[in-house]
């Protein structure tokens, strides 16, 4: 006990003398501790882009996403945000500024799990998109690794034997720059080269209408911005100059809009509520979702809906669209390949009552559609329809999608081959009859397929 004593006796002197210097210490004596930094406040990137955001300008916050760099860096709530061919909702990203963004290896990164710390800015006002903050990366943590998410850029080859009475107008419109992801180029490009080295299509005859105008690569040379206006303008070149033996090409990627019929996302994706009757038998239930989308008071009606073909920074509905084709423009055949969501919608406003048109879709009109797993690097429906086309994927492994075995691949048989090696959530479609009534099953099919098997760049 003695013993025992004398230690106890012993660490009280010792914290008599700790406790009398740190006094001095803060009596002037010397420097002061410093103090602890306040913790980041955990956020939500909802909580973050909601009604109270310029609460948290300023701030140092900790929150949770998926690691994205592609259109640009930000975090998402889920791989649907980015893989769907719609556009992000507002609250389900947040985007991401720094120098500390440029360290970061989209490799090893991109498709992560991953907390982000750093401060929440505000964003100039002058800025294309709407997004009012975004967090300026101080550090981060990869929780776990989810997806293989990162740009891929492909780079073809081009080998032109050009056939004179073939046109080709590709458009892709991408939104903004926060939504315009590299797969949209590759899309157009893989097309674009498709037509030149093995359709047989001129350079010179390909009006290709991207996003902002600016090309991402030497690969495709872009002739203008992907607005309505030039689209529209584009088609009346063509009427100037195609005539009535001439085949015109027209292929649609990025972002799409209409109605999702799927509980557990929002009900719907741009689009709008058709107001002329065009839709036919369209109808959507009120009651069914509990949403008033005619604003009459009641939920017991049935509406319709317009789709849409998003452009940069703008919308085409599926009238402007389809009447781009139905006046004055002249072919012998005119075949159209839509991938972007709810694409199938599009196919009542466009082919019925018209003769000589193919349309292929890459979706039902309540349907997205999807980019193609594993790297997300081009869409699965185009991409395949593509293939088929070109005789090859775009890394150069033989596709044959010609199943007669004529030496001749027929629209009917780029069709088969891309349905049946769609491996996404999506139902493509397609319609060459003239009833406006697709189908989704193998040509032929009731009365579609006919003409597309009359029909190949052979």
């Amino acid at each position: 006990m003695k013993h025992l004593h004398r230690v106890f006796s012993g660490t009280l002197i010792i914290g008599i003398m700790l406790t009398v210097f740190f006094m001095i210490q803060g009596c002037g004596g010397g420097e002061t501790t410093t103090p602890t930094p306040d913790p980041p406040t955990v956020a939500s990137i909802a909580d973050l882009k909601g009604a109270s955001w310029q609460d948290y300008v300023g701030l140092e916050v900790a929150v949770t996403g998926i690691f994205v760099v592609d259109p640009v860096p930000m975090i998402v709530q889920n791989i649907e945000d980015v893989i769907m061919n719609t556009g992000k909702l507002y609250e389900d990203y947040l985007l991401l500024s720094g120098d500390e963004i440029a360290k970061i290896v989209p490799e090893d990164v991109g498709g992560a799990k991953i907390k982000v710390t750093g401060t929440v800015i505000a964003r100039d006002p002058k800025d294309e998109d709407d997004d009012k903050v975004e967090v300026q990366l101080k550090i981060y943590e990869i929780q776990e690794r989810l997806y293989v998410l990162y740009p891929y850029h492909w780079h073809p080859e081009l080998f032109e034997f050009a056939i004179e009475d073939r046109y080709a107008v590709l458009f892709s419109g991408g939104i903004n720059a926060n939504s315009n992801y590299s797969r949209y180029w590759n899309d157009l490009k893989f097309m674009y080269s498709t037509l030149i080295n093995n359709c047989s299509f001129a350079a010179a005859n390909i009006t290709v209408l991207y996003a902002n105008g600016v090309a991402k690569d030497t690969d495709m040379p872009v002739d203008d911005s992907a607005t309505q206006a030039n689209l529209e303008a584009a088609f009346a070149d063509l009427e100037e100059i195609s005539g009535s033996t001439d085949t015109i090409f027209f292929f649609a990627t990025n972002h799409g809009g209409g109605f999702y019929e799927d509980e557990t996302h929002p009900h719907w994706y741009g689009g709008r509520r058709d107001t002329n009757g065009d839709e036919g038998a369209e109808n959507i239930s009120e009651a069914t979702w509990g949403i008033d989308f005619d604003s009459d008071g009641s939920t017991n009606d049935f509406v319709a809906w317009d789709e849409e073909l998003f452009s940069w920074g703008g919308d085409i509905y599926d009238d402007s669209f389809t009447a781009m084709f139905n006046e004055n423009l002249n072919y012998d055949t005119l075949i159209v390949v839509l991938e972007q969501c709810f694409s199938g919608g599009l196919i009542l406003d466009m082919a019925q009552g018209q003769g000589d048109i193919i349309v292929m879709a890459a979706s039902g009109q309540y349907e997205p559609s999807w980019a193609m797993a594993p790297t997300y690097s081009f869409d699965e429906f185009s991409y395949d329809v593509t293939s088929a086309l070109n005789g090859a994927n775009h890394l150069g492994t033989i596709v044959n999608a010609d199943t007669n075995g004529d030496s001749e691949v027929t629209m009917d048989e780029v069709f088969n081959y891309a349905r049946s090696h769609d491996s996404a959530s999506e139902t493509p479609e397609y319609e060459d009859s003239g009833d406006g009534v697709a189908t989704s099953n193998a040509l032929p099919s009731g009365a579609d397929g006919a003409l597309g098997a009359t029909v190949s760049f052979d």
